[in-house]
């Protein structure tokens, strides 16, 4: 079903990234854009008869978030700290073999990706979608691929071909020289490639790791760095085919007490995105992530503007994966993916302003494919989503559109969702020994195999995948909130390493 949408369009259009103007989107049948317009000019001739429509007034009209560092598997967990600990991880070696590391994150994931893995799946997408996600990269190793996804997922994005065909590598775990040449041989023949890179205190061990990407023939414009907060300045000047940086100063700062060199990056050309990471240690979505790079950039002196910043969500991790993808995201312009965030917003507001100011609250309408997900009541009627239900989120209504992960065709909602993931919460033990038996069935059976995921976090030296020998020692955290609230805010004052800086982040949502 083709889409209609006016209101101010902030298109960052490759010719024009900062103009803005009252005008109308124009999404096709096939979930992609064919014409942006200003004004009352005509639209496309044929194919819009009888297409939905929505007016969105002087509210911003945005191409859809994109988060190239995230990991899902984690999403449901509160932010953690090693109890006692008065100085920063050196690297990310260093907190997996903390003491309270396993029982507080590696059990608790365990139980959600053995048990219900559907279910954290589904509870991570909406966590994206209500701060206006529309692409999410880091869902977690699964047994057998998955078509079912509301927030497209940038390693398993098939726009309905084989995946193959998108050429999108990913690892988390710090990679062989023979496994990072065949990467670059990959990249040259097209893919790109997300690696997480250097993450860690400045110059410690783990720089190794962008040397070793270096010497393989990885620096290409398909690399896409996660991290790389280890790095002097000048070791990207051996980056001569720029590529990208995914950024999550949260999460560096949190664990690390220092980020990422952007200015560094940037005066090399690099591309600089900003990625939420997880649970542990990051924000719930990129639109609070975009605000911890403000507070950072202020601190340092770097005088990033709120364009800067809005384009780290947008147009630069969409330019990132147009080459793999070999469809533009991040844009509205035509051909591009009809991906599209409406934010509230003033009549008179500066639109960049507006978008790092937004808080899950102004949020009004998120579309994927030219499908309307999550948004009020009125534009979700307009743009006649399919499968609507209610959700409340930072006490404000909303209507959902969710279907089942492995039938798209099933309603689901999240109340739903959130029961199961109770249920798995009140007794892991019983969840986890009823996930093993149905496997067992199934494969006695002779049928399909349960979804199956796995942990995707580094190993460090100490291996981190152990469980108790009783599984009834496991004990789940309270499944934390879709957005950012008091408790998260409360969360974070005098514990980690920023020195203060994220207790700012509260004052955003005020």
């Amino acid at each position: 079903m083709s889409l209609v949408i006016s209101g101010r369009i902030v298109p960052l259009a490759r010719n024009a990234e900062k103009s803005t103007f009252q005008g109308k989107v124009w999404i096709g049948d096939d979930g992609h854009i064919e014409r942006v317009t200003r004004g009352n000019a005509a639209g496309p001739r044929s194919g819009f008869d009888k297409a939905a429509r929505v007016d969105a007034g002087h509210d911003l009209v945005l191409p859809g978030f994109i988060d190239l560092h995230s990991h899902l598997a984690y999403a449901t967990l509160p932010l953690w700290t090693e109890p006692d600990r008065t100085t920063p991880f050196l690297h990310h070696d260093s907190w997996p073999s903390a003491s309270t590391y396993a029982a507080d994150i590696t059990w608790p994931a365990y139980a959600f990706i053995e048990a219900a893995p559907e279910a954290l799946l589904a509870y991570a997408e909406v966590r994206a979608l209500i701060g206006g996600t529309t692409s999410i990269q880091g869902s977690p190793p699964k047994n057998r691929p998955l078509d079912g996804w509301m927030v497209r997922n940038v390693e398993d994005e098939t726009f309905g071909g084989d995946i193959a065909s998108t050429r999108v590598l990913a690892s988390t775990l710090t990679l062989k020289p023979d496994v990072l040449a065949t990467r670059a041989s990959q990249m040259k023949a097209g893919a790109g490639f997300i690696y997480h890179c250097a993450e860690g205190q400045l110059n410690s061990i783990v720089a190794g790791e962008y040397q070793s990407a270096r010497k393989c023939g990885c620096l290409q414009k398909g690399f896409v760095a996660i991290h790389t907060n280890a790095l002097d300045p000048g070791d990207y000047a051996a980056w001569t085919d720029p590529g990208t940086i995914v950024w999550s100063p949260f999460s560096n700062l949190w664990l690390y007490g220092s980020t990422t060199d952007v200015p560094a990056a940037l005066a090399r050309k690099i591309r600089v995105c900003v990625g939420s990471d997880w649970g542990p240690s990051g924000t719930r979505n990129v639109l609070g992530e975009i605000k911890v790079a403000a507070l950072v950039s202020k601190r340092q002196g770097w005088k990033l503007t709120p364009f800067d910043l809005v384009r780290m969500i947008t147009c630069n991790p969409g330019d990132a994966l147009a080459g793999p993808w070999n469809v533009q995201a991040g844009r509205l312009e035509p051909d591009a993916l009809g991906d599209v965030v409406i934010l509230s917003a003033r009549a008179a507001a500066d639109p960049f302003a507006a978008v790092l100011a937004a808080t899950e609250k102004d949020v009004r309408l998120v579309v994927i494919g030219g499908r309307a997900l999550y948004g009020d009541a009125k534009p979700m009627k307009a743009a006649k989503a399919a499968f609507p239900s209610n959700l409340t989120i930072a006490g404000t209504k909303r209507v959902l559109s969710m279907t089942q992960l492995d039938d798209p065709s099933a309603p689901s909602s999240f109340a739903q969702v959130l029961a199961r993931l109770k249920q798995v919460r009140d007794d892991p033990k019983k969840a986890l020994d009823a996930a093993a038996n149905a496997s067992a069935e199934a494969r006695m059976a002779g049928a399909a195999p349960r979804l199956r995921l796995a942990l995707d976090m580094p190993l460090g030296k100490v291996p981190i995948g152990g469980l108790p020998k009783n599984l009834g020692e496991i004990v789940v955290p309270p499944i934390q909130p879709l957005e950012h609230d008091v408790a998260f805010f409360a969360s974070i004052a005098g514990r980690g390493f920023h020195g203060g800086l994220l207790d700012g982040l509260g004052k955003f949502y005020a």
